[in-house]
């Protein structure tokens, strides 16, 4: 049996996503390969011998000077949806192979794709439409996102070889080469949302196509709401009776896994014991096995100049403009910091400065909110250090009161001792007295003349 291959495009930074969609893969389809184009410099943070994919990386592409101008004019999500068209040409013409699926890099296989295989077996394309039911008119606005995103999902995208795939290839590798932008919100360059908007044209301008209408396939935000899920009691989950195949978590956030996405419309409420909370757990535990945390924090390569300096938007949109003006420079643009940095660039857009308007009243917003933050805090700290300063002046006159009854105490001690030496002055004096008086000559004569008679002083003894 030949193998069944699958494809996705990744920066470095979703490793784990293609790692899981790899174990996923393997486990339900054993005879699968996954090929993974690398939008991103392999920079030694990882060995592709190891890895459960087969990597390819950029410099296996053609036009090596396109590939660096795409780099620059393309933020890292734009450049991952414009290599789509490059990827199924080197998989036309490098790999042979018969059929082919691209799935995106945050899909999680649950079953055996036999049935998508076989279906792309009498078809040359095979699209994944956002809806297959209306909406009730409350909910319109969800339809309308699909006006402005697309009315297929580009996370899926079914090839056979055929000259009428390797047509529609080359039709779509060019569009996305020159038209590949996420500009919803932006006039210029043609309010274009990535690879998808573009995928519109293909019932018009290629026949041979069909729609992925198995109701257990590319499951997400966009067609949650017509999805029943139960478990069958062989713990596989059932979508509208059939097999879940592969359910795509676009928009999902691992630190919230029980919402769907955070692009929803639709009042999803899901438990953490349903069908979907179960699913959402399993992939969340893959994720982090598969080292989420560490790749989550890859650095792009492309996302600064060669000083070291960040590569801004309005650069990028600027470089584009100068590449369609002819304007193309001798340098390669990163090296050229000092020039983007220079230019003041004009986008011409009423909703992006629209958008800027409502970033800088956030902004203005969240200022205030830290500024009543510090004023609080600030009066905080001055009540504390005046309750403190009060606290030091309370014990400050306890010291004081001490100081005063320490001095009056000595003075208290210092007039007893002056009494005392009043009252030894006073004996003095009378001892003096005595002994300066008459009689106590005279006794002193007395006692004198008894001794030298030989006359015991008994009162000597």
């Amino acid at each position: 049996m030949s193998k069944q291959i699958v494809c996705t495009t990744i920066t470095k930074s979703h490793l784990a996503y293609a790692r899981t969609l790899a174990e996923t893969l393997l486990e339900h389809n054993p005879d699968a390969e996954l090929y993974v184009l690398l939008a991103d410099r392999l920079d030694d943070t990882f060995d592709p011998a190891i890895e459960p994919f087969k990597l390819i990386q950029l410099e296996e592409l053609p036009d090596q000077n396109l590939i660096e101008r795409m780099t620059f004019y393309y933020t890292p999500f734009e450049f991952c949806c414009a290599l789509r068209g490059l990827l199924h040409q080197y998989v036309f013409e490098t790999l042979n192979a018969e059929r082919w699926i691209f799935l995106d890099s945050d899909v999680m296989v649950c079953h055996s794709l036999d049935v998508i295989f076989d279906q792309l077996s009498d078809v040359s394309i095979l699209l994944s439409p956002h809806a297959e039911t209306p909406v009730e008119i409350e909910y319109a606005a969800h339809e309308a996102c699909f006006l402005n995103a697309g009315m297929y999902n580009g996370g899926f995208l079914g090839l056979r070889r055929t000259e009428e795939t390797y047509r529609f290839i080359n039709w779509w590798k060019e569009r996305l080469i020159h038209y590949g932008f996420s500009d919803l919100s932006i006039a210029d360059p043609r309010g274009l949302f990535v690879d998808q908007l573009w995928l519109n044209f293909v019932p018009l301008y290629f026949r041979d196509f069909k729609l992925l209408l198995h109701p257990g396939t590319n499951i997400g935000h966009w067609n949650f709401y017509d999805r029943q899920f139960e478990d069958d009691g062989n713990g596989n989950i059932q979508v509208n009776q059939q097999p879940l195949l592969f359910i795509h978590f676009s928009g999902w956030n691992l630190s919230n896994p029980y919402q769907i996405s955070k692009y929803s419309l639709l009042p999803y409420e899901e438990q953490i014991d349903s069908p979907w909370g179960k699913m959402a757990t399993q992939y969340r535990e893959k994720l982090l096995k598969n080292g989420y945390e560490v790749t989550s924090q890859l650095p792009y390569a492309f996302g600064t100049f060669h000083d070291g300096s960040s590569i801004d938007w309005i650069s990028r949109r600027g470089y584009y403009d100068e590449l369609k003006r002819g304007i193309t420079g001798e340098d390669s643009p990163f090296d050229r910091a000092a020039y983007f940095q220079s230019q003041s660039y004009w986008i011409d857009s009423i909703p992006l400065l629209t958008e800027k308007l409502h970033q800088a009243n956030q902004t203005i917003h969240q200022l205030h909110a830290q500024v009543e933050q510090i004023q609080t805090s600030l009066q905080e700290t001055i009540a504390q250090q005046q309750l403190t300063i009060e606290q030091q002046q309370q014990t400050i006159a306890q010291q004081q009161l001490t100081i005063a009854q320490q001095q009056l105490t000595i003075e208290q001690q210092q007039q007893q001792i002056c009494e005392k030496d009043g009252m030894l002055d006073q004996i003095h004096l009378r001892l003096q007295a005595i002994e300066n008086s008459k009689f106590w000559q005279f006794r002193n004569l007395w006692w004198k003349l008894r001794r030298s008679l030989g006359q015991t002083d008994t009162l000597a003894q």
